[in-house]
């Protein structure tokens, strides 16, 4: 049990692509060792048959036909009192013809389903006797024809043997059947003067269960074959994937907003999955920075309204003497200059002192129907010289037919203006500011794009956080206001910035059930 637990835990420590490789290796052992049983095993039996009946065959050519027929030529020579060498080819192949009935006649009763043959290489000539089948009789042209198809069928094997001299064993075909002949030379005086043969029909199961054997093996192969390739594939692909997933989650675990790139089949599944899940953990965080963020902003807004009260008081008491002491003076020869002086700074502290008021404390809100794209219109008309006057270009690409919200128009309409004053202080220089609306099924979209210098990461990250800002007399409340705003809307505000390139503001608001035109008021 130990030793299987090891085994386990060391095949669970390696790689994916290991373990998917000792399975496919497996798998394709089982065929592999199949083949080598064919190979190796089963075609020994074969062997063994053919053997048997290469033992059999060269026994009779060996020692029965080519024999007689030697003997029976010496028998005719001396009867007719002549040299074999010194007859013309007709003579002796009609003596060879002779003595090989006369050898193979006997045999063909005694040995059914073999055929004996004598190839006469002098003159082409082919003499058979017996038959591989049931014997049947024959008329001269049969027979003819009978032996021009032998004959072209030894062929190959006949001029082998009658060019090397050696003897031949050989597997070879007869018509749809698989036959095993045995071929030697005949040697007369010392000559090679003919070629004796004897051939047998396999038995078709034999011949069925080779060709079967064959091609299954073929087949198996190529099976392997196309089985490795695919499992390969497979692991490549899954590998690939799940190198993919890796990568991904290693990207989330510095960037939660990352996603992991498409994958097909079950892979894709999972990564669909884990995106799902990194997208539900951001909007989690996203909530919990949220009610941070609203529990800092409350206990921030508290503190602020009671120190601008504290202050809205004092000053108000200075202006109030300034006044005094400026009409008592009227009539002096007195330089007001210092009095104007003293008036501009206080009127500065009291907006600095009524941002603070409507940051800790907003306002009940007035809502009613609006349409954004009014507002918007209404906003350019005291925004527009301003613009002008900086050199920045206005481009307007408003959606006609735009939803009626219910919004507390006047706090929209601040929020407008402090994302435009953002934008003109973005563009010291001039440049382009693009202001879209546009809508779908749950939102109202308008945003404001610029092509100023942009914010960096870092200051994206606090652009909403009160008192948080770059300019020199800025307050750092403007858009910190409109993201609360926003907020008390149920709406969304987010800034995209690429720094030296431009940045964008986009306010979504939620739609309201009334839809109307561009024609409307707020």
């Amino acid at each position: 049990m130990e030793k299987i637990k090891t085994i386990s835990s060391l095949f669970d420590s390696k790689s994916l692509r290991f373990q998917f490789l000792i399975v496919i290796a497996t798998l394709l052992l089982i065929p592999v060792l199949v083949i080598l049983y064919d190979i190796f095993f089963a075609s020994r039996s074969d062997e063994a048959m053919l053997k048997e009946r290469e033992e059999k065959l060269g026994s009779v050519i060996e020692t029965v036909v080519i024999p007689e027929i030697q003997k029976n030529i010496d028998y005719y020579m001396q009867r007719d009192q002549l040299q074999y060498d010194t007859l013309n080819p007709v003579s002796k192949a009609s003596y060879l013809r002779e003595a090989f009935d006369e050898a193979t006649r006997p045999l063909v009763l005694s040995n059914l389903g073999v055929r004996f043959g004598l190839y006469i290489p002098e003159t082409g000539q082919i003499y058979v006797q017996g038959f591989l089948h049931q014997y049947r009789a024959m008329d001269p042209s049969e027979k003819v024809a009978r032996e021009e198809r032998i004959k072209e069928e030894a062929k190959s094997g006949l001029i082998a043997v009658a060019a090397s001299g050696q003897t031949l064993s050989r597997l070879t075909s007869s018509l749809d059947d698989e036959t095993y002949e045995y071929l030697m030379p005949v040697y007369i005086d010392g000559q090679l003067t003919a070629v004796a043969w004897a051939d047998e029909r396999i038995h078709p199961i034999f011949a069925q269960s080779r060709h079967f054997r064959a091609i299954t093996r073929y087949l198996t192969l190529f099976a392997v074959l196309i089985g490795a390739t695919g499992a390969l594939f497979v692991i490549h692909n899954l590998s690939s994937s799940v190198t993919v997933i890796k990568r991904g989650l290693g990207t989330m675990e510095k960037d939660i907003q990352s996603q992991i790139p498409t994958l097909a089949g079950e892979p894709g599944e999972i990564a669909k999955a884990i995106n799902r899940m990194a997208i539900s953990l951001a909007e989690k965080e996203k909530l919990e920075e949220e009610l941070r963020r609203s529990e800092r902003l409350a206990a921030l807004g508290r503190l602020v309204t009671g120190v601008a009260h504290e202050l809205r008081n004092p000053i108000g008491i200075i202006k109030t003497t300034v006044q005094l002491m400026e009409k008592d003076l009227e009539q002096a020869d007195v330089d007001n200059e210092c009095f104007k002086i003293i008036e501009e700074q206080i009127e500065r502290q009291n907006r600095v002192i009524q941002e603070l008021l409507d940051f800790g404390r907003p306002s009940k809100h007035m809502v009613q129907s609006a349409n954004i794209n009014s507002l918007l219109e209404k906003v350019l008309i005291f925004t527009l010289p301003m613009l002008r006057q900086h050199s920045i270009k206005l481009e307007k690409m408003l959606t006609q037919e735009l939803p009626f919200i219910e919004v507390d128009a006047e706090r929209i309409k601040q929020v407008f203006v402090n994302i435009i004053l953002n934008a003109v202080q973005a563009m010291p220089e001039g440049g382009k500011l693009i202001i879209c609306t546009g809508h779908d099924s749950d939102w109202v979209n308008i945003s404001f794009i610029d092509t100023g210098s942009g914010i960096s990461p870092s200051e994206v990250a606090s652009i909403f956080d009160p008192f948080y800002t770059t300019r020199e007399y800025g307050t750092g409340l403007g858009l910190s206001i409109s993201h609360q705003i926003i907020k008390t809307h149920d709406g969304h505000i987010n800034v995209d910035s690429t720094l030296g390139a431009g940045t964008k503001f986009t306010v979504n608001l939620p739609l309201s059930t009334k839809m109307g035109g561009d024609t409307g008021g707020s």
